[in-house]
């Protein structure tokens, strides 16, 4: 099968100092690798050209004005040649092998995407609803393991399913939540996500979001996360107890209005992706107990 590989990055030229070389190393089975810029205004462009010289395998793609995370790699993936696209962040670290682990399970055309091992933290994804949300924990495991979702920059995807999906969904711009809800939009639409303990990377979370200030990113994650309900759930039973939920977290902090304030906003800006339900969203939760 034809590989590529997608690195996005913001801003992020102290990682790719760090990280990309060690990438392209641990990964002589891809024929592509995409570096996916997103209006970054340090010197990351310049820096990957000047790598590109010795590494001509690697492709620009370089955005004048900032897209966030969902887009920039949609846009990366719908130029990809590989038949199958690895999906990596800046601060990946891969140990060798680390595709090779995971090529047997394409043999399986229901198998949407596989999820790699980080290093010192290996589970996959559970979800489980309660108090009137979708709520995720860690699945351990050493065996290959159905995943909920998988990493949007740990991970290795089918191009032409992702796409078929729509890719990631805009509404979560700029970050957070778009790899649960496509990971929920496959697994209702009948394909199948999986994690690979033996498919080891280091993700050394030296992301520059984390240079974000706190307050924005615990409101962006608080809105994504209902955003997240509302586009994946369609159960009555559930709405009604999201909605209960969500009234009370309005009594214990009236600041939570806010929230879904900003949310029914990013809903309305963003048509949901198509999707082709094969199983319902109780049947989903089944899948994780």
């Amino acid at each position: 099968m034809n590989i590529s590989i997608i690195i996005t990055n913001w801003n992020g030229i102290s990682l790719l100092k760090k990280y990309f070389e060690k990438v392209i190393l641990a990964s002589p089975e891809a024929s592509e690798i995409i570096f996916a810029d997103d209006a970054s205004g340090d010197d990351s462009v310049s820096f990957i050209k000047n790598l590109q010289k010795k590494y001509p395998k690697i492709k620009i793609m370089a955005h004048h004005k900032n897209q966030g995370f969902g887009k920039n790699s949609n846009n990366a993936v719908s130029r990809a040649k590989g038949e199958l696209v690895v999906l990596l962040n800046s601060d990946i670290d891969p140990h060798p092998g680390y595709i090779s682990k995971c090529l047997s399970h394409f043999s399986d055309p229901k198998v949407f995407g596989v999820g790699f091992a980080e290093l010192n933290h290996e589970n996959y994804g559970k979800i489980f609803w309660k108090n009137g949300y979708i709520q995720i924990e860690p699945g351990i495991s050493t065996q290959t393991h159905i995943s909920a979702w998988i990493s949007g920059g740990s991970s290795i995807i089918r191009r032409s399913e992702f796409l078929r999906l729509g890719g990631f969904d805009g509404v979560y711009k700029p970050f957070y939540f778009e790899d649960l809800d496509l990971g929920l939009r496959a697994w209702r639409s009948g394909y199948q996500l999986l994690w690979e303990p033996k498919a080891v990377v280091e993700h050394k979370h030296e992301s520059t979001m984390s240079k974000k200030p706190k307050t924005l990113l615990t409101y962006v994650k608080e809105r994504n996360h209902l955003i997240c309900v509302h586009r994946n759930i369609s159960n009555i039973s559930l709405l009604r107890q999201n909605h209960l939920f969500s009234f009370l977290r309005i009594l214990s902090g009236p600041n939570y209005i806010k929230i879904i304030l900003a949310a029914s906003r990013q809903l309305k800006k963003y048509p949901p992706p198509v999707t082709f339900p094969q199983l319902t969203d109780l049947e989903v939760f089944s899948l994780f107990k």
